[in-house]
């Protein structure tokens, strides 16, 4: 089947199987071994790999990136910064002079006496060079080398979102997935119960209260089992369109911890090279005169008929022209001084924009660290609260076979159990979440941790 990763885990008796071995493996029922219960088995999510290794498509954490770099939304940003490239190197030509050739030939027909048909062919080259035009084009380089800097940091950071999304649903899906694991091994649990009981109730050595309690639990733990099998899905579905890729399976992998230090992240350097973008736009609008130099030279190749007479010596075979133009445009400066007022102020909205988001990426770095600690110790009080959730389940199970509590201490017992199990396997993804995060929100490449 296609979700071979999802669906053995609702199906049937390999699945049963599985949990039974799990509880045999992971939840040892002797209190006195203290070593059993801190073995990596209490990672659910490290026994679903094995089924992840049967599939037929199985995909870890980096192929899941190296995937990701197929994201249609990335590819977009790579076109537009290809874009931006060509767009630098337009700009950079334009510093080249302009060489323009033409050729004309005329035929006239004219009702004259003298002169009654005749024919002209021209030749010409004109030649145009920008001396001095206040530095625009320079500047104009400079802005579009800028804007072309500001594409490539905006693919990183959107590749490094979009890697970030991806380790999200990644990391949700095997907590959806462990808690799977403990429901249906509650869920079996709960069934052997039934049987058990159904039989003491039919030798009258059990209430009907038992019994159906019993079946209410079971009916509960199946409807929480189709919640997750949905949100399973999701994540699923959500990995297939991020990564833009199908698989059956998943397997679990870990990232590097972290190194504590702060990177400027691309967002911000995209930023500071749109304020430079402005500031080159403002440069270009100037008030200098511009100065170029012109030079045009024409060859007649075939003269009109009248040029060959006595007129023939005002009309030259070959004729140049060189010049130099000064151009100063008086009456626009108004209208350009309020184009750089315009402009200066947008440059000044995102310099605030800037310093707001430094700041911002500042007290992220804080909160994540501090949340990447928290995560840390999270798991050493899931593990002992799992520990204690297995002693005493244990303890309370063979009292209560033996009649000497009440069933409702019993089915306490037994949730809080499968409870503890799957927040400690919860607080294993969500420490490799956290991980993540502040690689990210740190200006770190999410990649250099994952291997």
């Amino acid at each position: 089947m296609r979700y071979l990763g999802l669906l053995l885990l609702a199906s049937l008796p390999m699945w049963n199987l599985f949990a039974n071995d799990l509880e045999t493996k992971i939840l040892s029922p002797n209190p006195n071994s203290e070593k059993e219960t801190t073995k990596e088995e209490l990672n659910i999510s490290s026994q679903i790999n094995q089924y992840a290794q049967n599939a037929k498509k199985s995909l870890g954490l980096p192929d899941l990136l190296k995937a990701a770099d197929s994201n249609y939304a990335l590819q977009s940003k790579i076109l537009s910064m290809q874009q931006a490239k060509k767009n630098h190197t337009i700009a950079k030509i334009s510093f080249l002079p302009s060489l323009d050739l033409d050729y004309t030939f005329q035929k006239n027909n004219r009702d004259t006496p003298t002169y009654k048909d005749f024919n002209t062919q021209t030749a010409n080259a004109k030649f145009n060079l920008d001396i001095f035009n206040g530095f625009k084009t320079i500047n104009t380089i400079k802005e579009k080398s800028a804007s072309y800097r500001s594409s490539v940091a905006d693919v990183e950071y959107t590749k490094q979102n979009i890697y970030l999304q991806v380790i999200q649903q990644y990391y949700q899906y095997f907590d959806n997935v462990s808690q799977l694991v403990s429901l249906q091994k509650k869920l079996d649990q709960i069934d052997s119960d039934i049987k058990r009981v159904s039989k003491l109730y039919e030798q009258g050595l059990s209430t009907i209260d038992d019994l159906e309690s019993l079946k209410a639990q079971g009916s509960l733990s199946e409807y929480q089992i189709s919640d997750v099998k949905l949100s399973i899905e999701q994540n699923k579905l959500m990995l297939e369109y991020l990564t833009n890729t199908t698989f059956d399976a998943l397997k679990r992998d870990t990232i590097a911890n972290p190194v504590y230090e702060i990177k400027e992240r691309q967002d911000l350097t995209s930023l500071k090279e749109q304020i430079n973008v402005q500031m080159y736009q403002n440069k270009q609008l100037n008030y200098y005169p511009t100065v170029s130099l012109f030079d045009t030279w024409t060859y007649n190749i075939q003269k009109p008929a009248y040029a060959m007479g006595g007129f023939g010596q005002l009309y030259p075979t070959i004729q140049n022209t060189v010049g130099i133009t000064v151009t100063m445009k008086l009456f626009e400066d108004i209208g350009l001084t309020l184009q750089k007022q315009y402009i200066k102020l947008g440059q000044m909205a995102n310099q605030k924009n800037l310093i707001y988001k430094e700041l911002e990426q500042k007290k992220d770095e804080k909160l994540y660290r501090k949340s990447l600690e928290i995560a840390k110790a999270k798991i050493e009080s899931s593990k002992a609260s799992l520990k204690s959730a297995v002693i005493s389940y244990e303890n309370i199970k063979k009292k209560y076979d033996v009649q000497l509590i009440t069933f409702t201490d019993y089915l306490q017992a037994l949730s809080t159990k499968f409870n503890a199990e799957a927040t400690y396997n919860e607080s294993l993804n969500n420490y490799e979440l956290q991980k993540a995060n502040y690689i990210f929100y740190s200006g770190q490449k999410i990649q250099d941790y994952i291997k």
